[in-house]
């Protein structure tokens, strides 16, 4: 069977597993991939298979450990406290105000890379806040969800950049700063756009009462040590190299959070383990079907005829083809969006400077959060806010969809010279 028959064959049975069978998207991709296999002549490929579900160890383990930190930093207190504090601080000032609370809503998402913190932690605690505005549920839950595709696209932790990065054996480097400009600016006035005009009479003492009590009484500064701790090690390599050793990520999540154990309220660490466990299984299962996917394009040659088809084409089909391909099959996953799609493309434009494309492609596949069939940040959104219909946030949010897909266009016709710009050309 040729290339283009068996990539076909492993479509059609993804989109059936999925849309017909309603399995799990991660068995989908396996299932998919077995078929591929014997397609492409291969026998069921088990050493194939095997092989590539270890594909993404390391994404895998940051997925875990990044859930482990994001439970201990909660039930410590932490969270809750952090938000009072931006309450108190800038409750009289609506701008900083929308800004902040977006910013905390992406920030779960910033150190796993996935959306479901986002909207389940500091989405959930501030919903109240939101709502208490005069916010309808459906604005209130845009908000949320658009927060929560921006941390999974913002640094440190872009899983969908680390796993272009993989499909090409290009290092996770360098992609701080254009993520930050991608994310940060846009983020903000998103929020401005979807809240900022309800907060321009808010009441601090009232938001105050709907939120957790702050720990800070209690613990004091410490209570942010993990924090901190999780910063410089992150950073500490960057900026003093040779001082700070790097630990690699999933190592440094799991040291933040252990000392997060001793900073506020008591955790348990059997608790907190068994919550990331649990919460991680279904992205840990897709990134598993995902590698196994992957060998088998690569086994069978069918990922090669994707990159000589998209070398092909005229440039304005290849940019149409990204802005709305990428985000719709990203609606099954933005992961396997970004392995399928992302690697490809990449492939196809190595006369541009390769962190740029992979971080725009990273953000364009994270779009898939907002589409059918998964809608994730959307689904999550809705029950915390009260929406039952999830379509109504879903138009809410097109306009930040919509200007993150020409920022992340632009990012790419002009990535040579945003690379001088950003000192990695």
């Amino acid at each position: 069977m040729s290339e283009g028959a068996v990539l076909a064959v492993m479509l059609a049975a993804l989109g059936g597993a999925v849309f017909l069978l309603r399995l799990p998207t991660g068995v989908a991709l396996f299932l998919s991939a077995m078929l591929g296999s014997l397609a492409s002549g291969n026998g069921l490929g088990l050493s194939f298979l095997t092989e590539g579900s270890m594909l993404y160890l390391d994404p895998i383990m940051i997925v875990i450990t990044s859930l482990f930190f994001m439970a201990v930093f909660e039930r410590s207190g932490a969270l809750g406290t952090l938000n009072v504090w931006v309450v108190r601080t800038f409750g009289r000032h609506s701008f900083l105000l929308v800004s902040f609370l977006m910013l905390l809503v992406m920030f779960p998402g910033m150190v796993t890379g996935l959306t479901a913190p986002c909207v389940l932690t500091t989405g959930a605690m501030i919903a109240p806040l939101l709502l208490s505005t005069g916010a309808s549920p459906a604005t209130a839950g845009a908000f949320i969800a658009t927060g929560a595709f921006f941390g999974m696209v913002a640094p440190p932790v872009n899983i969908c950049a680390m796993l272009i990065c993989g499909g090409v054996d290009m290092p996770y480097i360098g992609f701080d700063l254009p993520l930050l400009a991608a994310t940060i600016p846009l983020a903000l006035l998103s929020a401005y756009l979807l809240m900022g005009a309800r907060f321009r009479s808010f009441d601090p003492d009232a938001a105050l009462a709907l939120l957790p009590m702050s720990r800070y009484d209690a613990h004091g500064i410490k209570l942010f040590l993990p924090l901190l701790l999780l910063l410089v090690l992150m950073l500490g390599e960057k900026i003093l190299p040779g001082v700070i050793p790097f630990l690699g990520i999933p190592l440094i999540f799991v040291v933040s959070a252990l000392l997060g154990l001793f900073t506020g309220d008591k955790v348990s660490i059997r608790d907190s383990a068994l919550w990331a466990t649990r919460e991680s299984l279904s992205i840990l299962a897709l990134l598993a079907g995902i590698g196994a996917f992957i060998e088998v394009l690569t086994l069978s040659g069918a990922r090669g005829w994707i990159v000589i088809n998209l070398l092909s084409l005229p440039d304005w089909q290849l940019y149409l083809g990204m802005a709305i391909l990428v985000p719709l099959f990203g609606g099954i996953s933005a992961y396997g969006a970004s392995v399928v799609l992302g690697v490809p493309i990449l492939l196809s434009l190595l006369d541009r400077n390769n962190i740029l494309i992979a971080a725009a492609l990273s953000m364009l596949a994270s779009i898939g959060d907002f589409m059918p069939p998964t809608r994730l940040a959307i689904l999550l959104a809705g029950p915390i806010v009260g929406e039952d219909r999830v379509s109504r946030i879903l138009k809410r949010s097109v306009w930040p969809i919509v200007l993150s897909v020409i920022l992340t266009l632009a990012m790419i016709y002009f990535a040579n010279d945003l690379a001088k710009l950003f000192g990695l050309a």
